[in-house]
């Protein structure tokens, strides 16, 4: 009896153990400097989106400027990132990053956003693990819903 319950206990212990440390591996934010304040690529892996991004399962539609006006629509992309609980790490007019982390282990995932003249660019990614559930691609699209 008491070795029926010893094996799932020990399994629970170490999905939390792998958990909680892939959650401590990703707490530190790296900012970016100016020049290499750009959209990357989205690893091979199903936990992140780009507008950019020619791979089907990875790629989003980006945001469309809002009446042309670059500030007007940051401001509103701002706003919608704050709304949903985004930290926001830099704001430089042209790039946003912004860090989403999630409630249970605190897992960190990265929004970027880049304004160019006709559109804005996004990326959503998640820090570690190698699927997120779809995380980032409902994250997106409850932005751009608050951004509409």
């Amino acid at each position: 009896m008491a070795m029926t319950l010893a094996i799932p206990l020990a399994i629970a212990l170490l999905i939390t153990f792998y958990l909680a440390t892939l959650s401590y591996k990703t707490r530190h934010n790296r900012l970016k400097p100016p020049a290499e304040r750009h959209l990357i690529a989205c690893p091979a892996k199903p936990n992140c989106v780009s507008s950019k991004s020619t791979e089907e399962s990875n790629a989003i539609e980006a945001f469309p400027l809002f009446e042309n006006n670059k500030t007007q629509s940051r401001e509103k992309l701002l706003t919608a990132i704050k709304k949903i609980g985004g930290e926001i790490l830099i704001d430089d007019d042209q790039y946003i990053h912004a860090v989403f982390t999630s409630s249970l282990f605190r897992f960190k995932d990265d929004f970027e956003a880049e304004i160019n003249d006709t559109q804005i660019d996004i990326r959503s990614a998640s820090r570690a693990g190698t699927s997120d559930l779809g995380q980032n691609r409902k994250r997106v699209e409850k932005l751009r819903q608050l951004y509409k």
